[in-house]
This record gives structure tokens, sequence and C-alpha cells, in this order.
């Protein structure tokens, strides 16, 4: 660090002076001590780095807008417990690619917290630092690279979009293939060889002079869509997650299964499954990794 060099370069010149001055063993002893500081601090951080961990606890999920914060713990320097170490670790946004900077100076054997901003939905991802291990003059340091790995997850506040579907439009009955023999549903086609004998209908085959077979089929419902396109402006993109997410819960409480489409602009579509609470969840986590294109139209 500068103002340690400049400490160190002014008590150097400062116990020259002294030694040119009074030419007695106590100067000489001085000199010799104040020379010889670079080189044990040189020594101290090249060992401190050799041992120096770093963990970072940055797995957690939070609702947009709410406090937290990644916690830096370092340990390993107990031989060294007055080394000092900075950070510098790039924390990426995954939509937008944005790239912030997490920074501190702290001592060995210590836990150190940042503030993390939450005023935006997505995934902040943390992978490596740059780490650099001083001597406890901090005259002196070691880089290294540390992998701190984890990410947060900022969900979206559900919010209530302008319209509120009726169900009863959402739940479109249909027909498909069913397994069980016995069901009263069935629909009528023409033999084919391999067709189970006793699924002739008799009757209508007399008709028709012909043999035709019972088909079981089953109800099924028609699967709703919600459609979630993507943009850059932050504050438009975290109301609609926020829509779509009240919208899929309004979904599952009337029993609707649905998919949630994804539409990135000039890009394949993204379509997800939810049947449930956590598919939700699952869903909604996923989308919050999706990277934005940057040719984005942003027009609302």
């Amino acid at each position: 660090m500068l103002r340690s060099w400049v400490i160190y370069i002014l008590a150097l010149l400062g116990a020259i002076t002294f030694f040119l001055f009074y030419k007695m063993w106590l100067s000489w002893f001085i000199l010799i001590i104040v020379i010889s500081i670079v080189p044990i601090a040189l020594v101290v951080s090249f060992a401190a780095s050799l041992f120096f961990q770093l963990e970072a606890d940055a797995f957690r999920k939070v609702i947009k807008g709410d406090s937290t914060q990644i916690s830096f713990t370092s340990y390993g320097l107990e031989m060294f417990p007055f080394a000092l170490y900075s950070v510098k670790a790039p924390l990426k946004e995954m939509m937008t690619g944005a790239v912030s900077y997490i920074k501190l100076f702290s001592q060995s054997e210590t836990t150190d917290s940042v503030i993390i901003d939450t005023k935006h939905c997505g995934t902040y991802r943390l992978t490596t630092a740059k780490v650099r291990v001083y001597d406890l003059f901090g005259l002196i340091f070691i880089p290294k690279t540390v992998d701190v790995s984890g990410e947060i997850v900022v969900m979206p506040i559900p919010s209530i979009p302008a319209e509120i579907s009726n169900m009863d439009g959402f739940k479109a009955k249909g027909l498909k293939k069913s397994s069980n023999p016995n069901s009263e549903i069935y629909d009528i086609r023409t033999y084919m060889p391999g067709d189970p004998i006793k699924q002739i209908h008799w009757k209508i085959s007399a008709k028709k002079d012909t043999l035709m077979i019972k088909e079981s089929q089953e109800a099924t419902w028609g699967r709703s869509r919600v459609y979630l396109p993507m943009t850059r402006d932050r504050e438009v993109m975290d109301r609609m997650l926020g829509e779509v997410m009240f919208t899929s819960k309004y979904f599952l409480d009337h029993e609707v299964e649905h998919k949630i489409r994804v539409l990135p602009p000039m890009k394949k579509e993204v379509a997800f499954d939810v049947a449930s609470k956590d598919d939700l969840e699952k869903a909604i986590v996923s989308i919050l990794r999706l990277p934005i294109p940057e040719d984005v139209d942003d027009e609302k």
C-alpha cells in the first residue's frame, strides 16, 4: 500500500540520517532493523499466502428489496495473526450481464460482510476472488485467486395484473387415448390386425359391414400459457415477473396446469411446465438466470 511505503521510506531516511550524525552502535542497530523490515515482510507475506483460505456464504434466495449480504471468512493463518489481506470479487448479474465488484480489506482469521443491492430481480453470481495477502506492515503482497462460488437469487414480488382472467375460459376439455379398457368414453375406428377381439363393436360393425373397434378415451384438459416477453428495462422486467408469478399462483389455486413461455426477441422461446408450486419456483429461478439479449427492443 502506498501509505505504508511512504511511512517506511520516511523511517528509512530517518534511520540513515541518525546513523550519519550519531555513528554509535544504537544508530547502526536501528538502521539494520529498518532495512530488514522489507525482506521480513516478503517472507511473512509469501508464507501467509501459502496457508490463506477464504470462504464466502453466498447461497440464498431473497425477495426483491429485502436486505441481504455476503459474508467472507478467512482462515488458515493462525501462525500469522496480524497478516492482512484484500479481496476483489466480481459479482455478475446473469440476466443483463452487468458486473459489479465486491472490495474489502481485513485482517486474518476474521469474518466480514458486504451488503448486496436487491432492488432488482435476478441471479447474482460470485465465482472467484482476486486476493492479496500482505505482511503485518502492509508493504509486500502476494496475489492469488480463490474460488468463492455462490449465487444470490432475488425473487420477484407477486403483483396483480391489470386484469384477472376468468378461469372458466382456461379449462379446455378434450379427449386422449386411454389405457383403461373399461372406460365409458370411447371412439370408434376401423379394426386393425392385432386389436383385441373383445373391443369389437358388433352392432356398428354389422351396420357398416366391416369390423369396427371401440378405442378407449379419457378426458384431458388443455394447457394454458403465460407469456413473459423479455426487456432490459429492469423496472418493467421486475413488474412483469411479479405479474407472471401472481398469475401462475392464481392458476395453480384453481387447479390449472400451465406453461410459462419466455420470449427473448429473435431467439427461440423457452417454456416451463408448471403443475405445482415447486414447479413454479424452479421456473422463476431458471428465468432469473436467463440472459436478456442486448438487441432487445425496450419499447413498453
